[in-house]
């Protein structure tokens, strides 16, 4: 098979060259990238010696393809070819074809066995794909071959095959069904286009099926020529029935105004709030019942970027491509966490965003008028989506012209990235349900919680930032909800669930006077467990647990003191690092723990040092993960702060300056074994050495680990001794014992803190605490689980935390436990055999 190497100066770009050629061949063409440059502090460049490399790398025996932007990159891959033994220089070429269209058509055409000239031939006429939806002319060089000139948009192509067809689906081609052609279409060399009456389009751009506005019930024509024009034509064949991936109308409720009807994307519901009929949300986030109006959070498009200086237009639309690069990444990671969560049709609103960021129609436009009007990439890339926008707006269907607010949500994420602002935060102007496709801790930050009923996000789950933050905010959320989330308006009434994940659009009147009453009790229940809450949490025969408070940012602090905190269980610092430019610096984060324990005057403050990596990567730290298949059995917690010693002792000198102030713990996030552990108390030690040695103040702080790594508990009498506490975290704890990744839907059942094998960790965790005479916590999202409180009591636990809001209840409920019966209870528990069983032993009360 021919191998593609892809030579450019940003070896961000390349990837994603490399991914988007992947995800058309599955992976079947061997493909390398040599781009960038070993220089952390300037990485733009090529070097000769890893494009040889990577000629070396894919070369098969077939001959391999070499494309490259402009500059050094082609000085480098002619050298590279100097540099090569002559009998596999002569199996290689060099290819002018345009960098991201070449390499798609090159790897497709590689993928199907094609020879190397093939694939090249195949990857110059890329370019022409391109010109003929822009309805530009290919300039003439005059030398070569005289290739036939690309049918005109519209025209039907010579030898075509056709396929006529009723459109089935009673929405038509909108979004969704545009995005599955254009997919379909992916793997097959043939120039496919579709007629409505007189109207022709490409088949292969989302945004010129979309504007056709073409009806369910209507009949359309695509016409196909080329290599795989019949194959083509069956997989559309294919897809038209199965509807289009369309739902059919006999498995809708009636009654749900936008895509899908009020069972979710399954039509299917489930049993919640009692007599209800229940429409199908996405994963439980944060419990409570909210009904309210809806408002949609989208990045803020509403006016022209202001006037900028006029750019050079190479450089322009350099930068215009990496932020479509770095736009892709971003609604892919949010596809992939969507499709994890609450399954692949919910997430395909992602990819129908990124099928718009790679419309020619629409890049090509914007690097039309960069090139001809000389416009800066921001003001050019704005005028074609405002434009774009406005001609959905004036389509008669009202579904289609809701897909203007797809276009302007693709728009600014681009805008964004183009400008470097940090993403806008949620504005309210009367108490409403919060809508978006995802919220981040700035985001969150900025919400006022009067006027926050309810938050529904697209993506996201139960361990989501949003999620966490909207839990230690009382805010009832549904997060997941993927496409439902993405149909509703602004202004229509939603209600939902937090605790069981549905979401009901437009509910009937009697249905939202049942809900409206559900929400009354479940109001009046937490108001009686909060005026309580001051009081200490002691079981009936004398045992006080100490219960206290996960908080993200100082902000959450008196809040949970207000909910009966004892004190801070788990102070989250990576909150403080995430969606902004650059690290906090010391002084900042100083300020920060001394603002959080000053809300806890007198009561324990516990500061988790920076838990990065997994799910919560951090832009401006670099590649720091890059090329981890499995990033949360990558660098993160204690081993990432391990490998960023300058980045961690910052850290760690703020805390022992705030413990002057203060009294502070400190607990090391995902440790393993004992080496781990005594490597940064040696840090812990070295900061406070450096802050004596310049006459600063500071303070002595505990040092504990958080037990969440199965390692961890078997090594747990070797870390007691050098631990002053252990604090059980039972989501990762969960998922690593399961290993169960505990984002992924598919396996959530094994990623269960309830499930006896965690459980078993959980108490001979507590059997290390207790020889070593250390007290043991838990402060995973199984400690603010009511329901587990009884079983954690058995199991012997010291302290629990949670998220404030679920103090009250938390305390209510210790208050009636019986040490004796809850120590059965946990060995009942730690014999069954999954974690279904343990709920329904907790269930029925024992």
């Amino acid at each position: 098979m021919v191998g593609i190497v892809v030579v450019t100066h940003s070896a961000v770009l390349g990837q994603g060259v490399k991914e988007l050629a992947e995800q058309m061949t599955q992976g079947r063409v061997p493909l390398a990238v040599a781009g960038g440059i070993d220089d952390p502090e300037h990485p733009i460049g090529t070097d000769p010696m890893r494009v040889m490399a990577a000629i070396e790398e894919v070369q098969q025996g077939d001959g391999v393809l070499v494309l490259m932007d402009l500059g050094s990159a082609l000085m480098s891959a002619e050298t590279a070819l100097d540099l090569l033994p002559p009998e596999v220089a002569a199996q290689v070429r060099l290819c002018p074809a345009p960098l991201v269209e070449g390499v798609m058509a090159a790897a497709v055409q590689a993928s199907i066995g094609a020879d190397l000239d093939t694939v090249l031939r195949e990857a110059q006429s890329a370019l022409a794909a391109k010109a003929e939806l822009l309805g530009m002319a290919l300039p003439q060089d005059g030398g070569g071959e005289d290739e036939a000139a690309p049918p005109a948009a519209g025209a039907t192509p010579a030898a075509s095959h056709e396929l006529t067809l009723m459109v089935p689906n009673r929405l038509g081609l909108h979004a969704r069904p545009a995005a599955r052609i254009v997919t379909a279409l992916g793997p097959f060399v043939a120039d496919v286009q579709l007629a409505r009456g007189e109207r022709v389009v490409s088949a292969r751009s989302v945004n010129r099926i979309a504007t056709l506005a073409v009806r369910g019930g209507e009949t359309i024509t695509f016409r196909a020529a080329g290599a795989d024009a019949e194959q083509a034509l069956k997989a559309l064949a294919d897809l038209a029935a199965e509807n289009f991936g369309d739902l059919p109308d006999a498995i809708r409720s009636s009654g749900k105004t936008g895509a899908e009807g009020p069972g979710g994307p399954d039509g299917q519901g489930r049993a919640g709030v009692a007599g209800v009929p229940a429409a199908k949300g996405g994963v439980p986030a944060s419990p409570g019942i909210a009904v309210g109006p809806a408002v949609w959070h989208r990045p803020a498009f509403d006016a022209p970027p202001p006037d900028l200086a006029t750019g050079d237009p190479d450089s322009e639309t350099a930068r215009l491509d990496g932020a479509l690069d770095a736009a892709r990444k971003e609604l892919a990671a949010l596809e992939r966490r969507t499709a994890a969560m609450a399954g692949k049709q919910e997430a395909e609103i992602f990819v129908m965003h990124r099928l718009l960021l790679d419309d020619a129609t629409i890049a090509g436009d914007a690097r039309q008028r960069i090139a001809e009007l000389r416009e800066p990439a921001e003001t050019a890339w704005y005028a074609v989506i405002d434009q774009a926008a406005e001609s959905f707006r004036q389509l008669p269907e009202g579904y289609m012209r809701e897909r203007a607010a797809d276009l302007v949500d693709v728009g600014a994420r681009v805008l964004r990235l183009l400008t470097g602002a940090p993403p806008s935060g949620p504005r309210l102007e009367r108490p409403s349900v919060l809508l978006a496709a995802d919220l981040g801790p700035s985001d969150m930050a900025h919400l006022d919680p009067a006027l926050v009923l309810g938050i529904v996000t697209a993506q996201g789950g139960a361990t989501s930032h949003a999620a966490i933050l909207a839990r230690s905010m009382g805010i009832p959320a549904v997060a997941g909800a993927g496409a439902l989330a993405a149909s509703v308006a602004d202004g229509v009434t939603v209600a939902l669930d937090g605790s069981t994940g549905e979401v009901w659009i437009a509910p009937a009147p009697d249905v939202l006077s049942t809900i409206e009453s559900r929400r009354a009790s479940w109001l009046a229940v937490r108001q009686a467990a909060l005026a309580g809450a001051a009081r200490p949490a002691v079981t009936v025969d004398g045992r006080h647990m100490h219960v206290h408070a996960n908080i993200g940012n100082p902000a959450d602090a008196a809040p949970a003191l207000q909910n009966g905190a004892e004190g801070v269980g788990l102070f989250r610092t990576e909150f403080l690092f995430l969606d902004r430019a650059a690290a906090p610096d010391e002084e900042e984060q100083r300020a920060a723990y001394v603002a959080a324990a000053a809300a806890m005057p007198g009561l324990p403050v516990v500061v988790r040092t920076l838990d990065i990596g997994g799910d919560k990567p951090v832009p401006y730290l670099g590649d720091f993960a890059a090329g981890e298949d499995n990033p949360f059995l990558g660098l993160r917690g204690i081993r990432f702060c391990l490998a960023r010693r300058e980045l961690f002792l910052t850290q760690l000198r703020a805390l022992l300056r705030a413990a002057a102030e203060h009294p502070l713990r400190v607990m090391f996030p995902m440790v393993a074994h004992p080496g781990e552990l005594a490597a940064a108390k040696a840090l812990l030690e070295e900061a406070r050495a450096a802050l004596a040695a310049q006459g600063l103040p500071h303070g002595p702080v505990e040092v504990g680990i958080m037990v969440e790594v199965p390692a961890a508990v078997a090594l747990a009498d070797q870390l007691a001794r050098e631990s002053a506490f252990f604090s059980i975290g039972t989501n990762d704890l969960a998922q690593y014992v399961m290993a169960a990744d505990r984002g992924n839907a598919a396996v959530a059942d094994l990623s269960d803190a309830l499930h006896p094998a965690v459980l078993r960790m959980v108490r001979d965790t507590v059997a290390a605490g207790n020889a070593a005479g250390i007290p043991v916590a838990m402060c995973g999202e199984l400690a603010g689980n009511a329901e587990a409180i009884p079983l954690l009591v058995g199991l012997g636990l010291d302290e629990l935390s949670m998220n404030g809001p679920a103090i009250p209840r938390a305390k209510d409920v210790v208050r009636g436990c019986d040490m004796t019966a809850c120590v059965r209870l946990a060995e009942r528990a730690l014999e069954l055999p999954d974690a279904a069983a343990v709920r329904r032993l907790l269930r029925d009360g024992g």
